[in-house]
């Protein structure tokens, strides 16, 4: 242990208080009981950051819970909502490779009926359907859909909320300069829909347990991103409404098992920056395919973890900017989408 100070304050004059108190506060500091029960804290700090490295590095490798949602006998179904483009058509092909039942929803029948037929073609052996509901109208879209899952020849236990987007054209502008018709749009397909339709289906789901319930997030939400304000608004309501899902089922008793036997799964994806028909910005080791986006989030279902993420450059990514000063945060966002507003601009 350090040695203890004995120095005779008086002799230090207008300074004596500060010193008398300075060397309480050492002596205190190097007492047995103190150094003792710093040790033992920091220890307990390494240990507790060395065991959430582990569990998160043992999300990446371990199997994932999805196949125990395939258990009807009379075909299992998974509802995948914006399901003819980007991440939801990669969660269809995803679901229909591990042997599930998919129903497509979106808003172009033709586009639908196309795409139905493609993977009939691809997936002889699943059953293939879809729906159609314009999830960004106010009218409850969500009743068309519910309507239709009742119908189905089998069970629904995978409700995947994929759909969502930003509306307006140009992309990235200020919030005054979105037209008061697309605010309500980007409100209803990112936020309203989701919730109404998981209303609406959540009696079903609780009758086809075990069932899961897959929300799709963003990393930008944890921050909000300029330009697209009201978009990473509604994503940061969707996180917030996950966990409070979660939290309903565990107080109703609707909670997974520990072998995943019954009860409601809730989870969402923090989804990084994705290819797609409406993103083609390519950020450097941070991008990544709708098809690797929607095989990532699957394999992490059943980690127990509430909020997930579908590659662990996400996750570095993201836990990155919760560490970085605000300041200093903003201002790489700010030029980040600055220069994707020019770009945006000069392809319009």
């Amino acid at each position: 242990m350090p040695p203890k100070l004995d120095l005779d304050w008086k002799e230090y004059g207008p300074f004596s208080f500060a010193v008398s108190y300075g060397q309480k506060a050492y002596n205190t500091w190097v007492s047995d009981t103190v150094q003792l029960a710093a040790a033992v804290l920091g220890t307990a700090v390494v240990f507790s950051l060395l065991a959430s490295m582990v569990l998160s590095c043992a999300a990446y490798i371990r199997p994932a819970k999805l196949q125990v949602y395939c258990h009807s006998e009379t075909g299992s179904w998974a509802l995948v909502t914006g399901a003819s483009d980007g991440i939801g058509r990669a969660f269809v092909d995803e679901l229909l490779e591990r042997g599930f039942n998919v129903l497509l929803h979106g808003r172009n029948q033709e586009k639908l009926e196309r795409i139905m037929k493609e993977l009939a073609q691809q997936h002889p052996k699943r059953s293939i359907d879809f729906v159609v509901a314009d999830a960004s109208r106010p009218d409850h879209p969500e009743d068309i859909v519910a309507a239709k899952v009742k119908q189905l020849p089998g069970k629904l236990t995978i409700l995947v909320n994929n759909v969502g987007g930003i509306t307006s054209k140009p992309q990235y502008v200020t919030i005054d300069k979105v037209a008061a018709e697309h605010i309500d749009a980007q409100l209803n397909i990112n936020a309203r829909f989701p919730t109404q339709l998981i209303r609406a289906l959540l009696p079903t789901l609780q009758e086809s347990q075990p069932s899961i319930i897959l929300n799709c997030g963003s990393a930008g939400a944890l921050v909000g991103i300029p330009y697209i304000a009201t978009y990473t608004a509604t994503k940061a309501y969707v996180h917030t409404l996950t966990m409070a899902l979660k939290a309903e089922m565990l107080a109703e008793g609707l909670a997974p098992d520990k072998k995943f036997t019954k009860g409601v799964e809730v989870q969402c994806y923090i989804i990084g920056n994705t290819l797609s028909a409406q993103n083609t910005t390519d950020i450097p080791y941070l991008t990544q395919d709708a098809r690797a986006c929607a095989r990532g989030c699957l394999a992490k279902v059943g980690s127990g973890k509430t909020l997930e993420y579908p590659s662990w450059r996400v996750a570095v990514s993201s836990g990155f900017m919760k560490i970085l000063p605000e300041g200093l945060l903003m201002k790489a966002m700010v030029g980040q989408m600055r220069e994707r507003k020019a770009e945006s601009e000069k392809e319009e």
